[in-house]
């Protein structure tokens, strides 16, 4: 079931930073932009480089927020929080990171008993 949760957490934050960066067109560049988060929004749906991209998604979506001038600052704060924390969790078992270069697991081992 974790697994869904993060193919769902991914579709979010690709679909946030598309509809943030179609707003953003105060800060010029606009069809580079409208490029650059289409790509990385396909990159994060698909789970290909999912850390990368997320942080690349964090950094444009606290570009926005202070490039617009803290228009809609809650808004845009809680999408790079929600894109860093796809950084910290990876992109799930349903993605091509994990196709590619298999599932990260981390086993922690039991405590001793002193």
């Amino acid at each position: 079931m974790a697994g869904v949760s993060l193919v769902v957490l991914r579709s979010v934050v690709a679909v946030t930073l598309i509809v943030e960066t179609h707003r953003a067109y105060t800060l010029g560049w606009a069809h580079a932009l409208d490029a650059l988060a289409a790509l990385v929004g396909l990159f994060l749906f698909l789970g290909l480089l999912t850390p990368h991209c997320s942080a690349l998604c964090c950094l444009l979506e606290l570009t926005f927020l202070v490039g617009n001038g803290f228009s809609n600052g809650f808004q845009l704060g809680m999408a790079a929080l929600t894109a860093a924390s796809m950084v910290a969790l990876g992109p799930g078992a349903y993605s091509l990171d994990a196709r590619l270069f298999g599932r990260k697991l981390i086993k922690i081992p039991p405590g001793r008993n002193s």
